[in-house]
């Protein structure tokens, strides 16, 4: 057993040297944890004051929504808007090109920037810029990013009247960049839509003046053959008149021929020509009938003056009852109404049926004002605002570490000191 007891290692730390070690090391304790108190407060002191500002927006009023689908081109909906107005806050390009542009980096830097370049300065900004979706809230798992109601934009600055002033200045700006690349994708629908409807406007036009110029030729084709059967109808008149007119002088010189071999110069009947021939010629003429009447019993003198009249005659047509009943008709399809209408016609308009509602719908295109005026693709509800508050450094918190850290160095300080101490006393 006392062989055991010989060789036992001794791996017991006796607390009690160790707190009389400390205590005969007190003033390294106690130094360092004042220096490093003061090196904390030092630090605490000289590290600049961080300031977080933030400004939150959420869907526009219906109001705004209604102004721009009123005095734009195309219906909108506020979900689409703010969803499209957050990609465009949310664009590093618009980012940098808006702190470039206001020359916001030489405000909230403070002037250490020089030597940068402007991508640079610009991506130092945008590093203290943050844009989150506060509702609807993203569900775990879902990789999409949900349309925002409610967003909050924050900046940290030590310059935090400058933070604001950005940030308020940065959501305006971005409100007229986006009003304005609506307003131009809405001038460009309107004047594509202005085109398709002058184009239409005037296809109609040329199919209506080329249907009327059709229409003309139709009608001049059916009254051009109209006028060569009456024209035809009329000569077969004159030609049916004269041959007539051949047949009865023929029959009237008959007549007279007869008339004067009867010597009949007047008018007379058959019962007293055949008195009168039994009286004074040796002939006889049997009369069958008291109802005859032949041609050459007018007389000779009557017959003559007959066949004087036909052939005086110069203008036939007089005597043909069915000549003004044809030259009527011909002087009104040659005087067609309806035809003098169609080429006098100026303008087709009126009677294009499709024509007042195109016109109507280029009325309302032209009328469009563009004017987006006062329009906001936002609702503010949360202004970034100065509070005079800054959220860094947490000085107490800094000392406080400090002070700690300082306490545990001096008290290994003092532990080491009092091993050496030892040591040299043992040696």
């Amino acid at each position: 057993m006392a062989v055991m007891e010989q060789y036992q290692p001794d791996d017991e730390i006796d607390l009690f040297e160790l707190f009389a070690s400390l205590v005969q090391q007190w003033r390294w304790v106690i130094g360092l944890t004042v220096v490093g108190v003061v090196v904390s407060i030092i630090v605490a002191l000289m590290m600049p004051k961080q300031y977080e500002v933030t400004a939150q927006i959420a869907v526009p009023n219906q109001s705004d929504v209604i102004a721009l689908s009123t005095r734009g081109y195309g219906k909108q909906a506020k979900e689409a808007l703010f969803a499209e107005f957050y990609k465009s806050l949310n664009s590093p390009k618009n980012i940098d090109d808006f702190v470039l542009e206001g020359q916001w980096a030489n405000k909230l830097l403070a002037g250490n920037i020089s030597g940068l370049s402007n991508s640079e300065i610009a991506a130092r900004v945008r590093q203290k810029f943050s844009l989150n979706i506060l509702e609807p809230k993203k569900e775990k798992g879902v990789l999409n990013t949900p349309a925002p109601s409610l967003l909050a934009l924050t900046l940290w600055s030590t310059e935090e009247q400058h933070a604001a002033d950005m940030l308020n200045s940065y959501i305006e700006k971005s409100n007229q960049q986006l009003i304005e690349l609506i307003k131009s994708k809405a001038l460009k629908a309107k004047d594509l839509e202005l085109e398709r409807v002058n184009r239409e406007i005037d296809l109609l036009r040329i199919t209506t003046a080329r249907n009327r110029a059709l229409l003309i030729q139709k009608i001049e084709a059916i009254n051009g053959e109209k006028l060569k059967k009456l024209s035809q109808a009329l000569e077969l008149s004159v030609s049916k008149f004269s041959i007539d007119q051949q047949a009865s002088l023929a029959e009237l010189n008959e007549a007279l021929v007869l008339a004067l071999k009867l010597k009949i110069k007047k008018p007379t009947t058959i019962e007293t020509f055949a008195k009168g021939s039994i009286s004074s010629s040796a002939t006889e003429i049997n009369v069958t009938t008291n109802t005859r009447s032949d041609l050459f019993l007018m007389g000779s003198d009557y017959i003559k003056g007959v066949i004087l009249n036909l052939k005086s005659r110069t203008e036939k047509e007089l005597f043909i009852k069915e000549i003004s009943g044809l030259k009527k008709q011909i002087e009104e399809i040659k005087h067609d109404v309806t035809l003098a209408v169609l080429k006098a016609r100026k303008n087709d308009d009126p009677f294009i049926v499709e024509l007042p509602a195109l016109l109507e719908k280029l009325s309302e295109l032209q009328s469009i004002s563009f004017d987006f005026s006062g329009v906001q693709l936002y609702r503010l509800d949360q202004a970034a605002s100065i509070d005079g508050q800054a959220e860094k450094p947490k000085r107490a918190l800094i000392v406080a570490v400090g002070g700690v850290l300082s306490l545990f160095i001096g008290m290994f300080a003092a532990l080491i000191a009092g091993a050496v101490k030892r040591r040299k006393a043992l040696a």
